[in-house]
């Protein structure tokens, strides 16, 4: 899933912010994102989280994640 993530990073890099958090090495910060398990993608907007996809993902259910996002910002920059 890593290399899935990196695609996204690399791909969306002008329309999304990828950031990745250890969540042994920041346990509050997991904790107060409501992160239960490992690994777990979160879309947050303004500091909220808005979507999430817990557990091991496929590049489809990524891409079904992100997409409404992408839409936004497409629209935003027209």
């Amino acid at each position: 899933m890593e290399s899935l993530v990196a695609w996204v990073k690399v791909t969306q890099k002008k329309r999304l912010r990828v950031v990745e958090l250890d969540a042994d090495r920041s346990p509050e910060l997991a904790h107060h994102l409501g992160v239960r398990e490992t690994p777990t993608l979160l879309v947050l907007e303004r500091g909220a989280v808005v979507d999430r996809l817990e557990g091991r993902a496929t590049g489809r259910q990524i891409d079904e994640l992100i997409r409404p996002y992408l839409e936004v910002v497409r629209r935003s920059a027209a």
